[in-house]
């Protein structure tokens, strides 16, 4: 019997292609280091706070360049529903950048908009022309992702992980795959993991005002 997935949660063969398809774009689009890129359980809690506000990711790149690579990164900001409608406005802080071990950014806030301006550099193709790929990647990579807070809170409250891997697939155009880990001796290492897409890309899914979004 097929075990019935949760909301927003992908079928392992479509996770798996969907990496497939990152690989293969790697090659001719995407010439960036990528490291594992973590959102931690208390890092969730400060940016969703008491009202549960929604997290967005925007992606960004570490100023030096490294065997002549940028290495990509990541900023998470807090989300808060304006008015009545469905658009989701950042707050300014917290920031946190989204390493190994999550660093608050709160006090460096223009650092974290230098690193994110870099990203829309490459991604427009300003940081290469001369790359074949460049004139392709404002069609494939987003500039950041707005995500939900039902499955963040499946992950962090309901399975009570420690931490959500953030990683990247491609259907159309560069999707988050996020699952949960748990930091416990007590996990099943043999367990498959939930593996979910659910998040609005930006654009369309943006913050026109935001600092982060300038």
């Amino acid at each position: 019997m097929t075990k019935k997935l949760k909301r927003d949660q992908l079928p392992a063969a479509k996770a798996k292609n969907w990496r497939q398809n990152f690989e293969e774009e790697k090659d001719k689009t995407f010439n960036l280091k990528v490291p594992k890129i973590i959102l931690q359980k208390a890092t969730y809690e400060a940016l969703a706070g008491e009202n549960e506000n929604r997290v967005r990711v925007y992606l960004g790149l570490e100023a030096n360049k490294e065997d002549g690579k940028y290495t990509l990164c990541a900023f998470a900001v807090s989300a808060f529903l304006l008015g009545s409608g469905d658009v989701y406005a950042d707050y300014e802080t917290p920031v946190y950048k989204l390493d190994k071990k999550n660093i608050d950014f709160s006090n460096s806030t223009q650092a974290a908009i230098e690193s994110i301006h870099l990203y829309r550099k490459w991604r427009s193709g300003e940081l290469d022309a001369e790359d074949p790929g460049a004139a392709y990647r404002q069609y494939i990579y987003p500039n950041a992702y707005l995500l939900t807070k039902f499955e963040l809170h499946e992950l962090f409250v309901a399975q009570k992980k420690d931490e959500a891997v953030i990683d990247f697939g491609i259907e159309k155009t560069m999707s988050v795959i996020i699952s949960g880990v748990s930091a416990t001796l007590t996990a099943n290492i043999d367990e498959e993991p939930e593996e979910f897409d659910f998040s609005v890309p930006c654009p369309p899914g943006c913050d026109e005002r935001s600092i982060y979004n300038s």
